[in-house]
């Protein structure tokens, strides 16, 4: 007799939400892009159901907006709410940095480094894909650690910024890695050493850098905003 149990509605629901969410935290969706229930349920092959009750999930952990009753937005983050997730990310992924240069195997090791070797080939070409591996290199770190609820709790942060992210790869995609000089390198030469003081260091300075850029980015879009209003 089979032990299979039957797949619940729930269970649908759940994976569409991964799946949906995923998509967000990798930046493979712009800031004030719409999202259309019948075409994402057309698109993985669904009912509108479970499309819906993942996107009212994702809408009460801010990473999507609802506008106007029935539009569904990816939103944009203002520059407080991105510093207060930076300023978060900054201990976390220091934490976790930390903890896997003690724990960090060789197969994660030579993971990292050929994720970082098609990141760089990427940069200049595709932000999007670019956007994707920089994500997938930073939860490897993570994932080194061996700390599930600091992962978890980083990874809530990613959903809501994740989309940014994609502005930021195109922002930097004239910048020439090839000589080495990423902020990833000098993680990976940390990690190789097993110095947590080190991997801790490079990937808040990584976090600093990247950060202030965006930063400001949205700090100028809120002041041309403000701009724009008070002349109407």
């Amino acid at each position: 007799m089979s032990s299979l149990k039957p797949v619940k509605k729930e269970n649908l629901s759940i994976r569409v939400y991964h799946e949906i969410r995923d998509a967000l935290v990798n930046g493979q969706y712009e800031p004030g892009e719409r999202l259309i229930i019948g075409e994402l349920a057309k698109e993985m092959g669904v009912s509108i159901t479970p499309v819906r009750e993942a996107i009212f999930r994702l809408i009460s952990e801010q990473a999507l907006e609802i506008q106007a009753a029935t539009a569904i937005y990816v939103p944009y983050v203002n520059s407080e709410k991105y510093w207060e997730i930076q300023q978060i990310r900054f201990h976390l992924e220091g934490m976790g940095a930390a903890q896997a240069a003690q724990k960090i195997s060789r197969k994660e090791l030579e993971n990292l480094i050929a994720l970082q070797k098609e990141f760089v080939a990427t940069t200049s070409t595709d932000p999007k894909r670019a956007s994707y591996l920089n994500r997938k290199f930073h939860f490897a770190i993570l994932e080194a650690s061996k700390m599930p609820v600091l992962i978890n709790t980083v990874q809530a942060l990613w959903i809501i910024t994740g989309p940014i992210l994609k502005i930021f790869h195109v922002k930097t995609a004239g910048l020439d890695y090839s000589g080495g000089q990423h902020r990833h390198e000098a993680i990976l030469t940390a990690l190789k050493a097993h110095d947590p003081e080190a991997a801790t260091k490079a990937i808040q300075d990584d976090l600093l850098w990247g950060g202030k850029i965006m930063f400001d980015w949205l700090v100028e879009r809120e002041e041309q905003e403000s701009q724009t209003a008070a002349h109407k």
